[in-house]
């Protein structure tokens, strides 16, 4: 059973952030609620107020102004899957977003919600940090920005202050050379969270890779780009056994962030078979 909460619904950000800095640690904020009313109903979180952000309107849209994409901390996995926007200028995003949970989840659970729960599953976290995504975080006091791969301390835990709000994601868009990917592995189709998801982009200049990016969702505590095997394809002709190379790096970046554990010998083959699958389908994908 749910505890009884004080159900507040701004209409203006304003108004939200001067709620939220009444409450502070006392309120938690619901868009979709996906993962929150689960957390009600087991009892792990009592909050004295939940803040629902989903009648500000500057939260719900999905933008594109002076070369930068902005989608509001409110806008659905629904949204983005189909945001014709995202699909030119960041399709890794989008791509993964419509493999999100069923269609059901996908219609009331948000980005926002996706980012500051901070699950190392996430399907959005490997695509927003390969885009070099940032996060605009409001409070009464203050508005700044964070690199989305910054946000986070670990697993579930971000570095959000009880005040603040994730009001909005952007990133740059994406130039027409820009091939991407997006690979889940779950433990069934359908509605199963991801064991393993890998993101890639690349840019093509014929059959060469420049500016790769890696990141892999589920096997790290907290999302972050794969940085040594980046620089092993960066400005290189597109060769299997190089691939293999990279592939191999990120299973050590893995290792070394994770440390070794019972499911290591199965996983470490895993992930690189993903990687590689990712980069083989980014380098042959626009966008």
């Amino acid at each position: 059973m749910i505890p009884p909460f004080n159900y507040r619904v701004p209409t203006t950000l304003q108004e939200a952030c001067g709620l939220m800095w009444d409450f502070r640690e006392k309120a938690k904020v619901i868009a979709g609620g996906t993962d929150l009313v689960i957390s009600l109903r087991k009892g792990s979180l009592r909050p004295e107020a939940l803040m629902d952000i989903t009648r500000i309107p500057e939260l719900q849209r999905v933008e594109e102004r002076d070369g930068i994409v902005s989608i509001g901390g409110a806008v659905t996995h629904s949204e983005i899957a189909s945001s014709l926007l995202i699909k030119e200028y960041g399709r890794v995003l989008s791509d993964a977003a419509s493999e999100i949970g069923s269609p059901q989840i996908r219609s009331i659970g948000t980005i926002g919600g996706n980012i500051v729960n901070g699950s190392p599953a996430a399907d959005l976290l490997p695509p927003l940090i390969v885009l070099e995504a940032v996060g605009r975080v409001v409070s009464k006091e203050r508005e700044r920005e964070v690199p989305v791969g910054q946000l986070f301390k670990g697993p579930y835990r971000t570095e959000l202050q009880p005040d603040e709000i994730l009001t909005h994601i952007y990133f740059k868009k994406l130039p027409p050379s820009t091939r991407s990917a997006f690979i889940r592995l779950t433990r069934r189709e359908g509605m199963a969270i991801a064991r393993m998801s890998v993101a890639t982009l690349l840019q093509r200049e014929g059959d060469f890779m420049r500016d790769v990016r890696i990141s892999v969702g589920a096997v790290t505590p907290a999302p972050q780009r794969m940085t040594e095997a980046e620089s092993l394809l960066k400005d290189q002709l597109f060769d299997e056994t190089r691939l293999k190379m990279a592939a191999r790096k990120v299973s050590e970046e893995m290792i070394s962030h994770s440390g070794l554990r019972p499911s290591t010998s199965y996983k470490a083959p895993v992930v690189e078979a993903l990687v590689i699958r990712a980069l083989r389908k980014a380098f042959g994908n626009l966008r």
